[in-house]
C-alpha cells in the first residue's frame, strides 16, 4: 500500500509552527516535566509528518498492526514503559483522523446515501446523549465510524488491494499458529496475569466466561486479541479474503485451525454462511465441496483433541448457558425497546454502563442495542446503514465487492447475538474494507 508522497501547500508552515511549538515544549519540560516528554513530542512530530508524506504506507502500516495491537500495549503496561495509554491513542485514533483528514482532502467524498445513515445515527445518538447519557459510553458505541470513513476516502489500485488482501490473510494465519501455543502449551495462566497487572477485565481473579464454555474445561484462542469472539472474526475475515483473493491452501488451513480452535459458534455459522455465498455467486462448487469436506474433516478430528465433545452436546441439546444467555439478552432488548421508544440512555444500557453500574443492562445483539440505548430511530438508521452499505457492495461484482459482501454476511450473523462494533481494533479490518468497498463503486452505477 506504498503511495507517493502527498503534496500538501501546507507543509513548509506546517513544519515551522511544530518546529517552534517542539522548542517551546523541550525548553518547558526540562524545567516542570519529566525529561521523557521532550523525546515523546518529538517522535511524535516526527510521525505525524511521515504521516503526512506517505499516507498510503502508513494505513498499510496501520492495518497491519491492529491485531497485535492490544497485546503491545498491555505487554508495555507489564514491563513499566511509561504513557502507554497514550502511545495506544497514538497507534489508532490520531493515525486514523489524521488519515481521515489527508486522504479526504486528497481524493475528496461524496456522501452518498449509506453514509447519511451513519451520520444521521451519530446524530440521533448523540442528541440522545446530551440529554442523558455519557460521552465515554456515546465514543465507545462508535469505534468502527472512524475506520469506515477512513475506507471512504482511500482509493486503492487493483495491485495495492490485491496486496492488503493477502497481506491480511497470512497476518492471521500466522497469529492462528502462534495463538495455538496458548491453547496446547501455555494455557491461561500467562494471559491471567497480564490481564490481571494491567486491570483488563476478569471474573474472580480469572480470566471471563468468553474464554470457556459448558462442557469445554480448555480455553479458546484469543491469539493477539483482546478475546476469542473477535479473534474468531479475525480469522472469519481471513478465510473470506482468502476465498476471493488467493488460492494457496497453507494460509487458509492455518487460519481455519485458528478458527476452530477459537471455538465460537457464531463465526463458525457467519464463515459458513459467508463462504457458501461466495462459492453461489462465483461458481466455485467444485473448490466449495472440497473445502467444506476438508474442513469437515480437521474439525471431526478436532473434537477429541480440543476436548469439545461436551460443548458440542450441550450445545445441540440447548443446555449451553451462553446460548440462553443470548436469547435473555435478546429478549431484553426488545422489551427495553418497546419501553422506550426513545431509548434508555448509555448510562442505563450497554457494555460501558455495565462496567460503571452493576444495575445497568447489557443487549448482546448489535442491531437492538442501538435501539435500546438510543432509541427505534437509531436502530432504524443502524440497519438502513448496514443494508445500504451490503447493497452497494453486491452491485460492484468485484473482488472487492465480493470480499466486503462476505465480510458482511459473516459479521451481520455475529451481530445478531454479539456486540462487534466496539473493539476498535477489530473495527479496522471489519468497516475499514466497507468503507473501501462503498468508495470503489463507479460513479454511474451509484447514480443508477
Amino acid at each position: 500500500m506504498n503511495g507517493k508522497p502527498l503534496e500538501n501547500p501546507f507543509l513548509p508552515a506546517l513544519g515551522a509552527a511544530g518546529v517552534a511549538i517542539l522548542v517551546v515544549l523541550a525548553a518547558t519540560s526540562a524545567f516542570f516535566v519529566s525529561p521523557l516528554i521532550a523525546p515523546a513530542v518529538f517522535l511524535a512530530a516526527g510521525l505525524i509528518w511521515v504521516i503526512f508524506r506517505y499516507p498510503m504506507g502508513v494505513l498499510g502500516a496501520l492495518l497491519a498492526f491492529m491485531p497485535v495491537d492490544y497485546m503491545v500495549i498491555e505487554v508495555g503496561k507489564v514491563l513499566g514503559l511509561p504513557y502507554m495509554t497514550v502511545v495506544s491513542a497514538c497507534t489508532k485514533e490520531i493515525p486514523l483522523l489524521l488519515l481521515l483528514i489527508i486522504l479526504g482532502r486528497r481524493n475528496g467524498l461524496k456522501l452518498m446515501a449509506t453514509d447519511w445513515f451513519l451520520l444521521a445515527l451519530i446524530a440521533v445518538a448523540a442528541l440522545r446523549t446530551v440529554f442523558d447519557g455519557n460521552l465515554v459510553s456515546l465514543v465507545t458505541d462508535f469505534q468502527f465510524a472512524l475506520p469506515y470513513f477512513v475506507g471512504r476516502v482511500t482509493l486503492l489500485t487493483p495491485e495495492q488491494e490485491s496486496r492488503w488482501a493477502k497481506r491480511a490473510v497470512w497476518i492471521i494465519a500466522i497469529l492462528a499458529v502462534l495463538g495455538m501455543s496458548e491453547v496446547f502449551i501455555f494455557g491461561g495462566g500467562p494471559r491471567t496475569a497480564l490481564y490481571l497487572a494491567t486491570d483488563s477485565v476478569t471474573e474472580n481473579g480469572t480470566l471471563t466466561a468468553s474464554f470457556g464454555g459448558a462442557g469445554f474445561v480448555g480455553l479458546r484462542e484469543a491469539s493477539t486479541m483482546v478475546g476469542p469472539a473477535f479473534f474468531a472474526a479475525m480469522c472469519m475475515i481471513a478465510l473470506i479474503l482468502w476465498w476471493v483473493y488467493l488460492r494457496n491452501p497453507v494460509p487458509a488451513a492455518m487460519a481455519a485451525a485458528g478458527l476452530i480452535c477459537a471455538i465460537t459458534r457464531s463465526a463458525w455459522i457467519g464463515t459458513a454462511l459467508a463462504v457458501t455465498l461466495l462459492a453461489a455467486v462465483l461458481g466455485q462448487w467444485k473448490r466449495w465441496a472440497l473445502c467444506v469436506t476438508l474442513a469437515l474433516a480437521v474439525f471431526l478430528a478436532a473434537i477429541p483433541i480440543l476436548g469439545i465433545h461436551d460443548y458440542l452436546f450441550y450445545t445441540r441439546t440447548g443446555q449451553d448457558d451462553s446460548a440462553q444467555g443470548h436469547q435473555q439478552s435478546a429478549l431484553l432488548g426488545f422489551q427495553l425497546i418497546g419501553s422506550e421508544p426513545f431509548g434508555m440512555g448509555n448510562r442505563m444500557v450497554g457494555i460501558a454502563a455495565v462496567w460503571q453500574n452493576g444495575n445497568a443492562g447489557l443487549v448482546e445483539t448489535t442491531y437492538l442495542a442501538f435501539g435500546a440505548e438510543y432509541g427505534i430511530a437509531a436502530g432504524l438508521c443502524f440497519l438502513g446503514f448496514f443494508i445500504s452499505a451490503l447493497w452497494r457492495a453486491w452491485r460492484q461484482q468485484s473482488q472487492l465487492g465480493y470480499a466486503t459482501v462476505g465480510i458482511m454476511v459473516g459479521l451481520g450473523f455475529m451481530m445478531t447475538v454479539l456486540l462487534m462494533h466496539l473493539d476498535r481494533r477489530f473495527a479496522c479490518w471489519s468497516w475499514f474494507p466497507v468503507g473501501l468497498a462503498v468508495r470503489a463503486m463507479p460513479e454511474s452505477r451509484t447514480q443508477s
